[in-house]
């Protein structure tokens, strides 16, 4: 019964982490597509909120690379794609609008930020570092198969409740943009509620990542893969 019970759980989690990750890829696909109400750039834009709010310490890093479009806290540095930092889509306009407003994320919020990027991070690669120590337990014999089962269901199941609880912070993310976009698209209601739209996919993004945890794991954390992250 219990072991039904976790294979339930799990199965309901993953399903929750495909959902998120689809609905982000193809929501994004469509933004690429749709110009942006007005000529700004994302990096553009991404400045015009950080001024608006009396932001000047930020610093916009273009970085093509696995790991890339996310602000950074400890440097103060938003690290976007160029297709993002110099685009003119919806979805150029929601991904740097959405981490430029982390920057906004100070005092305790910060330490929460924090906390979700170390969130974000476990559930990239931990799954993939977990499935070699699980291996290699089992054919040292240390490790029942019967046992590994629980062992990985506990892992992915404990990264994807970390990962969702911590998932509103994103949402905060895109409420401190709300009055910067109401200024700013008020003869644009159809562009904003398409951007609202991405915003939350970008608030979603995430969830999905523990899918993705071999891509990650294979270019962005192993030896030598160094220049994949931004530095």
């Amino acid at each position: 019964m219990i072991f039904i019970l976790i294979v339930a759980a799990l199965f309901i989690g993953l399903a929750v982490a495909r959902w998120a990750q689809a609905r982000h890829a193809s929501m994004m696909l469509k933004g690429f597509r749709a110009n942006a109400p007005t000529a700004h750039t994302g990096g553009e834009i991404a400045l015009m909120f950080l001024k608006f709010e009396g932001v000047d310490d930020v610093q916009i890093v273009e970085h093509n690379a696995v790991v890339t479009d996310y602000f950074d806290p400890t440097r103060r540095r938003l690290f976007l794609r160029r297709e993002v930092a110099q685009g003119t889509s919806l979805a150029a306009w929601a991904i740097s609008l959405h981490e430029a407003a982390h920057a906004l994320q100070t005092g305790d919020t910060l330490g929460e930020l924090k906390w979700r990027q170390s969130c974000i991070r476990m559930n990239r690669y931990v799954p993939t570092a977990a499935v070699f120590a699980i291996v290699g337990l089992m054919v040292a014999r240390v490790l029942l198969p019967r046992y590994a089962i629980f062992v990985a269901a506990g892992v992915v199941l404990l990264l994807l409740l970390l990962n969702l609880g911590s998932v509103p912070l994103e949402f905060n993310a895109n409420k401190r943009l709300r009055r910067f976009l109401d200024e700013h698209l008020q003869k644009h209601a159809q562009a904003s509620t398409r951007l609202d739209e991405l915003l939350f996919c970008m608030a979603i993004r995430e969830v999905g990542d523990l899918l993705r945890s071999p891509r990650y794991f294979f270019l962005s954390a192993l030896p030598g893969t160094g220049k994949m992250r931004p530095q």
